[in-house]
């Protein structure tokens, strides 16, 4: 826990945060860095008995859908195989590199989800035959777009600083670049290019033709199934601790001492939150600027066969972040979200129709103040009288003589529009109704009651 904290916040969330309901919050505000074994679990697993909020898991594929005008078909489910660590890299402890929402949920950053394509395009490139690099490079750029660095045939340490030229080999790589150069200019024939230099050379920079979306985990429930057997999805939001053990600290710290890594050191478990394998989480890859739709359907693939074949985030070569993305899962998530979305559906034109009659009943109530406001004293004394029970009715009819006169024109209407009320006194309680009769024929017109 920070040693010093604001007053304010302190006050709010108690001294140790105690208070705070946020699980992002806690860890990315609210944790000791210098925290070490027992003490950096607690700090976890403390965040770990926060609840997330669905909100955004929720609202995410309608969003989708109706938002960003995509289809179920477009949407590519994933069943999480292993336990998923991303965004790793920073070597803090705060939120130990997992992304949260605000809502605590955890999500893949859009960043990951293209580089995951992006490595799988890459790979299909390298074990491409020379002669179809160039028009499967031209592919790949239009989909990832590219900058200066991507065209270099730089090196270091004896590697291509550019994934391009490492798929298309250092024999080939001048060759296949000229050639997707001109397959470029072709599909851009607005570009400029310097006749005096390579073509390559003239290439401005690209932001790419598709958009990858976040991935956030989607709520199946218990109903999702895929080959008749339910999906067997964990808490949703679950997370869960991981451990990596550091066998030679000293030496990758570069301790001069320990110019080798020798066996002679204690290994330190380092603790770290991981997301619980079993969650389906909902990838989306959004056409942009001249994107056609086998360049769209390209950009799936490569998706889908990059999180089934080497995963997302962290220690994948380990076994993590591996993704199940078959046929029957597709259809199974499909259907699950189509009910949703049409029980959202069904919701939202009630929660509409609801919204509509309050609406009505309120403009009829400002209607009704209205004409009141502006109706003659008698007309308001009579809908004040309306208003009283049959009891207070009848106590008000013995009080003729106290009345005012609009008040007594006012009563009069409103036993007119009490005429069952009206027949009972003329029948059990004359007396009650003479004076009343007698005044209602003396009125202009006059007015006849029971």
């Amino acid at each position: 826990m920070p040693t010093l904290m604001p007053s304010d916040t302190a006050a709010a969330l108690g001294p140790n945060a105690e208070k705070c309901d946020s699980r992002s919050l806690l860890l990315d505000r609210f944790v000791d860095a210098t925290a070490k074994e027992d003490a950096r679990k607690s700090i976890f697993t403390r965040a770990f008995t926060k609840p997330c909020i669905r909100n955004k898991a929720i609202s995410w594929p309608p969003f989708l859908t109706n938002g960003v005008g995509l289809k179920l078909d477009d949407l590519l489910f994933g069943k999480l195989q292993a336990r998923l660590m991303v965004n790793m890299a920073g070597g803090v402890m705060e939120n130990a590199g997992l992304c949260l929402d605000r809502f605590g949920i955890p999500y893949i950053p859009g960043s990951a989800v293209k580089g995951c394509a992006r490595r799988m395009a890459i790979q299909e490139m390298l074990e491409q035959p020379t002669d179809q690099k160039a028009a499967l490079l031209v592919n790949i750029a239009l989909v990832f777009g590219w900058g200066d660095l991507d065209w270099s045939h730089k090196q270091k340490d004896g590697r291509f600083i550019s994934d391009f030229a490492y798929a298309c080999g250092a024999a080939d790589w001048e060759e296949i670049r000229e050639g997707a150069a001109k397959l470029l200019f072709a599909a851009f024939p607005n570009w400029k290019s310097d006749p005096k230099k390579p073509l390559w050379l003239s290439l401005p920079n690209y932001a790419g033709s598709l958009s990858f979306l976040p991935a956030y985990p989607t709520d199946l429930g218990k109903t999702g199934k895929v080959d008749g057997l339910p999906l067997d999805v964990p808490p949703f939001g679950k997370l869960e601790l991981d451990v990596v053990t550091c066998h030679h600290r000293e030496y990758y710290a570069g301790n001069p001492r320990f110019a080798n890594a020798p066996d002679t050191e204690e290994p330190v478990p380092v603790v770290f939150p991981a997301v619980a394998p079993g969650h389906v989480f909902v990838f989306a890859v959004v056409p942009l600027r001249g994107c056609d739709a086998q360049l769209l359907k390209q950009a799936r693939y490569w998706l889908k066969a990059g999180l089934e074949t080497f995963g997302i985030g962290a220690k994948t070569n380990a076994g993590y972040g591996w993704f199940d993305c078959s046929e029957a899962l597709q259809q199974s998530a499909r259907a699950e979200v189509e009910r949703q979305l049409t029980e959202d559906k069904k919701r939202q034109a009630e929660a509409q129709a609801a919204r509509q009659a309050k609406e009505e009943a309120e403009a009829k109530v400002r209607e009704e103040l209205a004409r009141v406001a502006n109706a003659p004293p008698h007309e308001r004394s009579k809908l004040e009288y309306l208003k009283l029970d049959d009891e207070r009715f009848a106590a008000q009819a013995k009080k003729h003589v106290e009345m005012t006169d609009e008040q007594r024109h006012g009563f009069v209407l409103a036993l007119k529009k009490k005429r069952e009320t009206a027949k009972r006194w003329a029948k059990k309680k004359p007396e009650l109704i003479k004076p009343w009769q007698d005044y209602a024929r003396k009125l202009q017109p006059p007015i006849e009651l029971p």
